[in-house]
């Protein structure tokens, strides 16, 4: 007995006086200089073939000199390390699927790198301009559907109760600042009716956990679902992704399809759909604009 509290109290000396070596050296060593990034918006600029610039970019990751400071929400302030010739790495984010909780970088546009010299102490206010990111030439990105064009690329299916229609009614029509506003897609539910559309055009996507995203603006009375119809060589499977919200102005969701298009690794190719279902007695109308497929 004697011996083990002999032993207990060397070992709590030795403790405290790791404790105190710890404390010694935390306090003699210099807290590092630091600096903050202010952002307030993230932006998107896409080409001419590329379709709106319109994005919902809600979250920046931030890397200093390859390490990564941490996901921040704008409007912001960053800490980050003071010194010359600092190298920054902005990488944009999204609500994945619309939900708000689930941030994801979004490596479908490029990340944008700078090199400042940060005074300690000071403040560099990064403007909109700055944090103006370009979708990543490393992906394939095709328009959809734009409803901007003759004829559409999608087709009501058999159980659709509607059809899908063009609009130019300024009151419908998706626009976005500085891009003239065109035509939205459009379609009416009559009461306790259903309307779902696919595209004409099946797609050869990546398949074993490679993400495929969509792109899609749109406002709607009803909830509205996303799918795939993966092809198979004697069957076709349909599969929803995502049911989004009503809403009462326009937002924008982006979609990744990588579990769906991976979950039929047999598929040769893959149809894209979207529908609604109105079960009450009122008629619902759903717009919906510039789908985007990249991957």
């Amino acid at each position: 007995m004697i011996t083990f509290a002999v032993m207990q109290n060397k070992t709590l000396l030795i403790a405290l006086l790791c404790s105190l070596l710890f404390l010694t050296t935390c306090e003699n060593e210099p807290a590092p200089a630091v600096a903050y990034l202010e952002v307030t918006e993230l932006l998107v600029a896409a080409k001419s073939d590329e379709g709106t610039s319109s994005a919902k970019l809600n979250t920046i990751w931030v890397e200093q000199n390859g390490q990564q400071i941490g996901a921040f929400s704008p409007p912001c302030r960053i800490p980050v390390y003071a010194g010359e010739n600092q190298t920054l790495r902005f990488i944009p984010g999204i609500s994945l699927n619309g939900v708000y909780s689930q941030r994801n970088q979004y490596e479908m546009l490029k990340p944008i790198e700078k090199s400042w010299t940060l005074e300690e102490a000071s403040t560099r206010v990064i403007s909109p301009e700055v944090l103006t990111f370009e979708y990543n030439p490393t992906y394939s990105l095709m328009v959809i559907e734009d409803f901007d064009g003759i004829g559409l690329n999608y087709n009501k299916t058999i159980q659709s109760d509607t059809s899908l229609l063009i609009t130019s009614d300024t009151s419908e029509v998706f626009s976005h600042p500085g891009e003239l506003p065109n035509k939205s897609g459009k379609f009416v539910l009559p009461p306790v009716s259903l309307g779902e559309f696919k595209t004409l055009q099946a797609f050869v996507l990546p398949k074993y956990g490679a993400n495929v995203w969509l792109e899609v603006n749109y406002k709607t009375d009803v909830a509205l679902t996303f799918g795939i119809t993966a092809n198979e060589i004697l069957q076709s499977a349909k599969t929803p992704v995502v049911t989004l919200f009503p809403n009462e102005e326009w937002n924008k969701v982006y979609i990744n399809l990588v579990t769906e298009v991976s979950g039929y690794p047999n598929a040769l190719d893959y149809n894209l759909f979207f529908g609604s279902i109105n079960t009450t007695d009122d008629t619902a109308t759903v717009l919906i604009d510039n789908i985007k497929l990249l991957y």
